[in-house]
């Protein structure tokens, strides 16, 4: 048995042998070049016993060689996998269960059963250019692969890099993915070519939609397992929610992955006294991110506006001006090429990798201040306190007729609400729902509130506040910042009437 350690990127670089070659020169580095022509056959049985194991079994030829591969449960954190493998040479293009150790099956007599129901499924094609690198103290098989996955009649591309650890120390894995993100725009490749071989065969055109669940569902019960547990969740949520973006260019998964890296960030500020000052580069470049996407929002206020079959859209017909002003101010945002360059880009990776170091480091004494034995649930309580008397002490002073003074409180809301998803799952499920259920109403409110302030902003600017027909949207705006005030009121006197869940 083997263990694979390796990283897998997705590119959509051209020219990547050259780069590749250039870069290895460009750092000395010596290695062995080689080129293979790989065919790959998987297969399961119709119930998809092996997926249900978690097992991938496939057959490689290569050349007048042929081997069989099955792939155990493994671990797949933020582009890094590990995964038992076991390999046996056949003479045959089909696979012999019987061959591979005993104590790999659930049952003794699985690999028998199993046998009888085998059928193909997908295939993968691709030629595969290796790069074996000697750097430092180990080796490493930098492999290209270009082709393709079929089954069916429907095919998808096959473009990605892989490192993959033949000796030596997982770090140097890393230092190579850096060089790499200097030269080659990359994402991590958090499925495998047999993942995606299994969506294609049941013709699934789209990644998983998985629910952007903030939660943490985790069992730690001390502070640093804690933070681990969540930031691995987060890295998780971002790759997740920049493949989805990339899938469809919905800007609104483009907001999802704001919202993890948000979540992302108000860990670090929760834990900062906790953690060494090594981890504050990888806080100052959630920040930069954040910042960078901050746009995301208000293009997604100017999108609804814009909809014919958005709410405020009869309304805002009144003014032909309004509606040029508001096409005007949404070219501004970047458009889709721009975005899709920036999540390839070498610095939106080097975060990446940060966090994936930070997740899966053998040495936690460089990122914690002896927090290992530290109870959790104390720390808990007392984050989400200070966040309570923060929030409550801002909401207290808001009055029903101030929309500014709402909207200035977006942050410290948005805020209080990260801090009861870095905590809230250790603590009573429905408390929990009924004590932020007043909160969510009113961030929605508030989201409701801005796209009406955005009406109000946009005719001032083009200074057409007194024509007639600007003067019926003022006033049908007006009437409507009015009633939704009072809403956010209520919601707000029952946010701060409720008692706090994790001190029940």
């Amino acid at each position: 048995m083997a263990t694979e350690v390796e990283l897998k990127y997705l590119t959509i670089s051209d020219d990547v042998s050259e780069k590749v070659f250039s870069l290895l020169k460009e750092h000395e580095l010596s290695f062995k070049h080689s080129v293979k022509q790989l065919s790959n056959c998987y297969f399961d049985t119709p119930d998809l016993d092996l997926r249900q194991l978690d097992m991938g079994l496939r057959i490689r030829s290569c050349g007048s060689y042929i081997e069989q591969t099955i792939k155990t449960a493994g671990i797949v954190v933020g582009g890094l996998h590990q995964r038992p493998e076991y390999n046996v040479e056949l003479t045959a293009s089909f696979p012999e269960l019987v061959l591979f150790p005993k104590e790999i099956w659930p049952n003794t007599d699985d690999a028998n059963k199993l046998q009888e129901k085998l059928i193909p499924l997908f295939n993968t094609d691709f030629t595969r250019e290796i790069w074996l690198v000697t750097l430092e103290n180990s080796v490493i098989e930098l492999a290209f692969d270009r082709g393709d996955i079929s089954s069916q009649g429907r095919s998808v591309e096959i473009c990605e890099i892989e490192l993959e650890l033949v000796s030596g120390d997982k770090a140097d894995l890393f230092t190579l993915a850096r060089y790499l993100f200097s030269v080659l725009s990359l994402r991590p490749g958090t499925q495998s070519k047999a993942a995606r071989g299994y969506r294609l065969f049941f013709n699934k055109q789209n990644i998983e939609e998985l629910a952007l669940e903030l939660d943490l569902h985790s069992y730690a019960e001390d502070i640093e397992s804690c933070f681990i547990d969540g930031v691995s969740h987060c890295l998780h949520q971002m790759q997740v929610t920049v493949e989805q973006y990339l899938n469809d260019k919905r800007l609104i998964k483009l907001a999802d992955l704001v919202e993890v890296l948000a979540l992302l960030r108000q860990g670090f500020w929760l834990f900062d006294e906790k953690l060494t000052e090594q981890t504050l580069s990888i806080r100052n470049e959630l920040s930069y991110f954040i910042q960078l996407f901050a746009w995301v929002d208000s293009a997604i206020y100017f999108r609804e506006l814009m909809t014919k079959t958005g709410n405020y859209r009869k309304k805002l017909d009144y003014s032909e001006k309004l509606i040029e002003q508001l096409k005007l101010e949404k070219r501004r945002f970047p458009d889709k090429a721009m975005i899709t360059e920036l999540l390839h880009s070498e610095r939106f990776n080097l975060l990446l990798l940060a966090l994936l170091r930070f997740v899966t480091s053998n040495s936690p004494q460089q990122y914690f201040v002896n927090t290992t034995q530290e109870p959790l649930m104390p720390f808990a309580k007392q984050k989400l306190s200070e966040s309570l008397a923060l929030l409550s002490d801002a909401m207290s002073t808001l009055t029903s007729m101030d929309a500014e003074e709402y909207l200035n409180q977006r942050k410290l809301l948005h805020r209080s609400l990260l801090t009861g998803n870095w905590f809230g799952c250790f603590f009573d499920k429905k408390q929990r729902s009924e004590y932020r259920m007043p909160l969510q109403d009113i961030q929605l409110g508030l989201r409701e509130l801005q796209s009406l302030w955005i009406i109000k902003q946009q005719l001032e600017k083009i200074d057409l506040i007194n024509e007639p027909s600007n003067k019926k949207i003022l006033a049908w705006q007006a009437s409507k910042v009015e009633n939704l005030l009072i809403a956010l009121t209520h919601s707000k006197n029952l946010a701060l009437s409720l008692p706090a869940y994790w001190l029940a």
